[in-house]
């Protein structure tokens, strides 16, 4: 039986389908994503030769913003490969990923693609021991961490390197992880070895950044933070999409993972009365600077872990991080009127 975070999104895909059956037409792969691949891994790597004799304030302009959202877009690409939604065969899309992952300095394609199907299947059962969402913290991290602010960045930045997840989530090393490993590790080498040691930390800050304490980091925050009550995955409306390969549709996502980058916004202008009244994340960067400054943010907020913070929860405190000031209950607060909202035309902001 699925969950019933998992039950919520299939209902809706089968309310969707079933009032409008041409949603199929946007099923499947697009090979444009193909010239997607190879044209941000050429940026990322043309970057760093650039930065082969470059000082250190254009290097250092170039790691805290362009590289992060290279690397960032390479981890979506790689997502999309995850679904098969580059190539028609599972086996050129396992591909196109070690492609994506060339300068990103460490493994991750291969191990993504087996644990993100299970996050699908498994969303919120997050049991310490037998739980097999993926992508939940582990109540470990949770513990250690509490409501301290540098130990939330530590975590934030590192914790994936040391807390490895559950044990029911083992991925086993097989030809293709050899594969992802000595393609990866080889690519970082090289370019150490012949554009120097600028363009090589270049490539790995970027890639840390990118899934770590920086602006597109928040979008590890954002997917399944609980906000409502009966809602366990959120989206993301931002302008940051247009650079993200619109990653952070993230209801539509999980509600029809078999629709690519290209035509998922047409899922959501098709039944847009599905999605319109759902709470949605604005900002990012909001999001992560509350995170980690506001102690009411623990690591355990996580569907399936703890439950919804709600929408009214930084209009109760006054002078929070971010300028939250207080409000009527269910009103919007000061923090979710910047940083998220509810309702589409005519729907409650929140």
């Amino acid at each position: 039986m699925p969950s019933e975070e998992v039950a919520w999104h299939d209902k809706r895909r089968t309310r969707i389908r079933k009032v409008h059956p041409e949603v199929r037409e946007l099923y499947g792969y697009d090979a444009r994503t193909q010239l997607a691949i190879l044209a941000v891994v050429g940026a990322h790597f043309g970057v760093a030769r650039l930065l082969a004799r470059a000082s250190f304030g254009p290097w250092l302009a170039m790691t805290l913003t362009i590289g992060p959202a290279l690397a960032h877009a390479l981890g979506v690409l790689i997502h999309e490969t995850t679904h098969n939604l580059v190539a028609k065969e599972t086996k050129a899309n396992k591909l196109w990923g070690l492609i994506c992952n060339l300068p990103l300095g460490a493994p991750a394609a291969t191990q993504f693609r087996s644990e993100h199907l299970l996050h699908h299947r498994h969303l919120a059962e997050a049991d310490a021991v037998s739980g097999r969402d993926t992508q939940a913290p582990t109540w470990a991290e949770d513990a250690w961490v509490g409501s301290s602010v540098w130990r939330k960045v530590v975590s934030f930045t590192a914790g994936r390197f040391y807390w490895q997840g559950r044990p029911a989530n083992k991925v086993p090393f097989d030809g293709w992880m050899t594969i992802n490993w000595v393609t990866s590790f080889g690519a970082i080498i090289l370019v150490g070895l012949t554009w120097g040691a600028g363009p090589t930390l270049y490539l790995l800050i970027s890639s840390l950044l990118a899934f770590g304490p920086h602006t597109f980091g928040a979008r590890r925050l954002s997917e399944h933070f609980p906000v409502r009550d009966g809602q366990p995955t959120n989206s993301y409306y931002g302008a940051l999409n247009a650079v993200s390969f619109n990653v952070g549709h993230h209801v539509e996502h999980h509600d029809f993972p078999n629709i690519a980058w290209t035509r998922i916004k047409k899922l959501r202008e098709l039944a847009a009365y599905e999605y319109d009244h759902l709470f949605a994340f604005r900002s990012w960067t909001r999001l992560i600077l509350s995170y980690f400054f506001d102690a009411r943010y623990l690591v355990r907020h996580y569907v399936g872990m703890e439950g919804p913070l709600g929408e009214d929860a930084f209009a109760r405190a006054e002078g929070g991080p971010l300028g939250a000031t207080g409000s009527e209950r269910g009103k919007a607060s000061g923090f979710f009127r910047r940083h998220g909202r509810s309702g589409g035309k005519g729907g409650r902001v929140a």
